[in-house]
């Protein structure tokens, strides 16, 4: 990562991926680039040994069949539809995960840790190449920045060249809603979360979140006055939601499912940050 001590402010598209890494990792994130991963294919979009040590570490009572039970079966999961599944894996994300070992007795398996963050594996992760068959041939997809934890890629981060006009956070959500859906959904149906930037502008949303819906998150705590400087909107999106302990509390508490009881419409909302700051206060009070 020596490369972002070189940043002046003037930088191509893979300049400013390694510039969104960096502050990412100022953050707690541990950086690894994709084709360091263990993988037995590029079809595979989790990182089982993450997974894996993540599970043997909370669950000590579990064998190692059984911790590998588990990650198949989230590897494995399927429902009706493409929302259907990423719902269903979100749950899981969120509840645990049921489970029956040998004793017989099932139990709830916990895949993240939220009440103590720093007991999960938080990586950033570029250059990850995820393979799809189109027509009966190979091709693939490579998201710019994938964050992961515990070997589940949570947000897929799209960015465009800050030096090119041309280039907008519009084209970036559009790779992700358009493109990532098309070819890779089994990489979407574990990442309820999305970021889009430009350099400039820099968006939350979900990968189900209309593009007029993802907005910028302009302070790290309510207090905070808005930046206007140049960048300001990446370096506050990084500090205010994706600090590991603020990025779980967000992804636990504030995504909503629209339930298909009630509407059928494909709805994944994730708050904006005046929500946010407000529930907040209400909890305190």
């Amino acid at each position: 990562m020596a490369k972002l001590k070189e940043y002046n402010g003037h930088y191509c598209e893979s300049e400013y991926e390694y510039a969104f890494i960096g502050f990412l990792e100022a953050e707690g994130w541990d950086y690894i680039a994709g084709n360091n991963i263990n993988r037995i294919s590029k079809r595979d979009v989790l990182i089982a040994d993450d997974f894996k040590k993540f599970i043997a570490k909370t669950n000590p009572e579990l064998t190692e069949d059984e911790v590998t039970q588990i990650f198949d079966n989230v590897r494995l999961v399927g429902a009706e539809s493409d929302f259907a599944t990423l719902h269903k894996v979100y749950g899981w994300m969120v509840d645990g995960i049921q489970f029956t070992p040998q004793d017989g007795l099932a139990k709830m398996i916990p895949l993240i840790d939220f009440e103590n963050p720093y007991n999960n594996i938080f990586r950033v992760v570029n250059q990850f190449t995820v393979e799809y068959t189109n027509n009966g041939q190979k091709e693939n997809r490579r998201p710019d920045v994938l964050l992961f934890v515990n070997g589940m890629p949570l947000c897929v981060v799209e960015l465009k060249n800050p030096a090119d006009h041309n280039a907008t956070v519009y084209n970036a959500w559009e790779q992700i809603n358009t493109r990532y859906w098309r070819d890779i959904p089994h990489l979407l149906h574990y990442c309820p979360l999305a970021c889009i930037s430009d350099g400039v502008k820099t968006r939350l949303g979900t990968v189900r979140t209309p593009y007029e819906h993802f907005y910028a998150w302009r302070r790290v705590n309510d207090d905070d006055k808005v930046s206007t400087l140049p960048f300001a909107e990446t370096e506050t999106m990084i500090k205010g939601v994706y600090s590991p302990a603020r990025f779980l509390e967000i992804f636990r508490d504030y995504i909503y499912f629209q339930d298909s009881i009630y509407d059928s419409a494909e709805v994944e909302i994730v708050c904006r940050y005046p929500q946010f700051f407000a529930a907040k206060l209400l909890k305190q009070s």
